[in-house]
């Protein structure tokens, strides 16, 4: 015989309690969120917890008082364990509600999740509470509703979330929207507990059942879970309540202490005349001023707040132009400005103002509007007018070090500071007292007295600074160099006042410069030397053509004078030659030997056509080993420079061997040209350009350095010693890449030089 399921009713009015208590822990639920929002750190845990168990309960407490609303006509106990463990799956679902609803920002697709594992939480709740029952039948479960009921799950704790997100900061009373969303939450969730009640059916069955640990539930069980519920969910409110009244008072208090905090921001603006303002970046419309920003700038406020461009018009007119583009860069630029200017108030008084701007930016990192200070600082521009005399003394003394610093008035002519540093620099005594002012001029060296004068003159008539150096010779016959410098000190209607500066003894330094320059000859003389060594070969080539020319020359005048009868005419033109070979033989013996003279720097008018040809003829040999074509296309109407003939013969030689050194080894053509010319500055331009390997990449502006070399038996000095000379007759020497290959070195010299050259 087939067996027959159980008809089940309900009981009503627990149905409507299941229904009413849904709606309360709804409420506790829209509650609890916005508590757990507002809360942080271990408060915000606490809150999460506290109203996770509440609300839990609240959930569990409508299903099973839904459940002992279904009555079926065979007894019902239930196995408390799995009761405990629906529980903790109503709490786990409520807390991820909470946790999901109390975020700033609730995406669409944290909602998806959030309401999956909520109605997931509750899903398992219920039919783990229904797994509780032990009952003398079989349970089964119509797939379709069990599906159903779980869909409903997920879609009711969907709009629970949206309704909770959406009604969470309501902050005063009941709240009618807070109210209606609970009816609305409330009503929905009891829908999956009926739903998933009509999924299940009962079959009786004669098997025993298994009542450890399992209870019956009476009409007294019933009345002590819903006053549980109600106390657990009462207490969740009570304690919402009293925290919020507690942030509300909070917030008045915070709200009065920031009103007293603004009066004492109003009353230290008036003291420190500090105002306060905002304006829109975009329109540059100001939005706010303070009543000290209007005192400040001298605008009324009951006229409200001016324009941009009205203020601009109060500005004075010389610093209008300055604050419109400091404004616009720092718009531009999103950056924070500070500057100073002149208000002329509607009086005519002007006013120094000092102005601090800070750009504020919205979320999206756009430029909302620039808030910032005015003060007036007139009276701080006035005292440091006043003070700007003593501030000249200490600063100068404190950046100046083992120097000696001073001042002197310009109408007086006496000093009227004198440190003791001064008093050694110069070789009196201290106790002198000014009377060594008087008598420092007796000190200075005879030869530089005019110049030190002139400059000093100069500067009295510029009111400008002044920059000198001269000896002093001391009375035990020593002598000492100084290096001065003179500033100006002005007073408010641009008078010249006085003069501030310092005396700074220089005379190790000018032997060590001169220790060095000594070095420097030496060491080109060594480089001529070496260089000579290396042309050696070419050198005895160059001298044995004119020898051996004199040599057949003398020959042949031999053969015409043993002629019978001698011609005398032919011997002589022999003889004439062998003059000339002899001559040139010499000539190049003294260039050589000139480059290998050691001695001071001898300044003479030199012809530079003149250098470049010399140094072409000495070095042809060397370029022609080497298959190099040598080029000149030298200007005819180049004047002399006064200069040191040999130190010039030494700076083209060194640039035409690296010319040849850098080309020995290059495929293709190889051409060394030497160009010289006139330019318009009153300059000499001399070009001396090859097709070799060119400048070394990423160092060609490290090749002028002291011992820098590519070459590997290269010493690193030449061309800083040729800079050296040139820059020593007053000129440049500076290199540029050739294409599409070598290097051009360009020379320029002047062609009037100073009278004590």
């Amino acid at each position: 015989m087939a067996a027959v399921n159980l008809i089940g009713s309900y009981n009503y009015a627990l149905v409507a309690l299941s229904v009413f208590i849904a709606m309360f822990a709804s409420y506790a639920a829209l509650d609890l969120a916005s508590r757990v929002t507002a809360a942080g750190g271990w408060a915000r845990a606490a809150w999460l917890l506290g109203g996770a168990g509440a609300m839990g309960t609240g959930i569990w407490s409508m299903h099973y008082i839904g459940m002992l609303a279904f009555i079926l006509p065979i007894p019902v106990a239930y196995h408390w364990p799995t009761v405990l463990l629906s529980l903790l799956a109503a709490i786990l679902a409520s807390a991820v509600a909470l946790y999901v609803v109390s975020r700033q920002k609730m995406s669409a697709s944290r909602a998806v999740a959030g309401s999956l594992l909520m109605g997931a939480g509750i899903a398992g709740m219920h039919y783990i509470g229904m797994a509780a029952m032990r009952v003398p039948a079989i349970c089964q479960f119509n797939s379709f509703l069990v599906v159903l009921s779980v869909v409903f799950a997920i879609l009711i704790s969907l709009a629970a979330l949206w309704i909770s997100f959406h009604f969470r900061d309501e902050k005063t009373g009941i709240g009618r929207e807070k109210l209606a969303g609970a009816v609305v939450m409330g009503a929905a969730i009891p829908v999956m507990h009926y739903t998933g009640m009509a999924a299940a059916s009962f079959t009786p069955s004669g098997a025993p059942v298994d009542l450890s640990h399992a209870v019956s539930i009476s009409a007294l069980g019933i009345a002590g879970i819903v006053a549980v519920t109600f106390i657990v969910l009462g207490l969740a409110l009570l304690t919402s309540w009293m925290d919020r009244r507690s942030a509300a008072r909070t917030l008045e208090l915070q709200e009065e202490k920031l009103q007293r905090s603004e009066a004492y921001l109003a009353e230290a603006q008036r003291l420190s005349r500090t105002g306060s303002w905002a304006r829109v970046a975009a329109t540059g419309a100001m939005r706010y001023w303070s009543e000290e920003c209007y005192r400040v700038l001298g605008f009324d406020p009951h006229d409200g707040l001016p324009r941009f461009e009205t203020f601009l018009e109060r500005i004075h007119p010389d610093d209008q132009a300055k604050i419109r583009e400091i404004s616009a860069a720092a718009g531009r630029d999103k950056v924070d400005y500070e500057t100073d200017y002149r208000i002329v108030h509607p009086g005519g008084e002007i006013r120094d103002i000092h102005v601090v701007a800070h750009p504020v930016f919205n979320p999206l990192g756009d430029l909302v509007e620039y808030v910032g200070t005015v003060m007036d600082v007139t009276e701080r521009k006035r005292t440091e007018e006043k003070l700007r005399r003593s501030e000249a003394y200490l600063a100068e003394a404190q950046k100046l070090t083992h120097t000696g610093s001073w001042a002197w008035e310009v109408d007086e002519r006496h000093a009227s500071h004198l440190s003791e540093e001064w008093y050694r620099v110069y070789g009196f005594d201290p106790e002198e007292g000014m009377a060594a002012w008087n008598k420092r001029l007796e000190r200075i060296h005879p030869d530089d007295l005019p110049g030190r004068q002139q400059a000093i003159d100069r500067a009295i008539s510029e009111k400008s600074d002044y920059e000198i150096e001269y000896r002093i010779l001391l009375p035990g016959g020593a002598v000492r160099h100084v290096h001065s410098v003179g500033h100006p000190v002005l007073n408010a209607s641009g008078d010249l006042v006085q003069f501030v500066g310092s005396s700074t003894d220089i005379t190790e330094r000018k032997q060590a410069e001169e220790a060095l320059r000594q070095a420097e000859t030496d060491l080109a003389r060594i480089r001529r030397i070496t260089t000579m060594g290396e042309l050696t070969a070419s050198l005895a080539h160059e001298v044995n053509q004119p020898i051996a020319a004199a040599v057949t020359d003398a020959n042949t005048c031999l053969r015409w004078l043993t002629h019978d009868p001698p011609d005398l005419e032919e011997a002589r033109e022999a003889a004439s030659r062998t003059t000339k070979d002899a001559a040139r033989a010499a000539e190049i013996v003294s260039r050589v030997r000139q480059l290998f003279k050691k001695g001071t720097s001898q300044r003479e008018l030199v012809d530079l056509n003149e250098v470049i040809r010399e140094m072409i003829g000495l070095l042809r040999s060397e370029a022609t080993r080497y298959f190099i074509l040598m080029r000149t296309d030298l200007a005819e109407d180049l004047p002399q420079i006064m200069g040191d003939r040999v130190q010039l013969q030494q700076v083209l030689m060194n640039l035409m061997i690296n010319g040849i050194e850098a080309m020995k080894n290059v495929d293709g053509r190889r051409e060394l040209a030497v160009q010289s010319q006139r330019s318009e500055d009153e300059q000499l331009s001399i070009l001396v350009s090859d097709t070799g390997v060119g400048l070394p990449p990423h160092q060609a502006d490290q090749i002028f350095n002291a011992f820098f070399t590519t070459k590997p038996d290269g010493t690193g000095m030449g061309l800083r010693i040729s800079r050296s000379i040139v820059e020593s007759h007053g000129g440049r020497l500076w290199a540029t890449d050739n294409s599409p290959r070598g290097a051009s070195f360009h020379l320029t010299l002047p062609s009037k030089t100073p009278d004590h050259e």
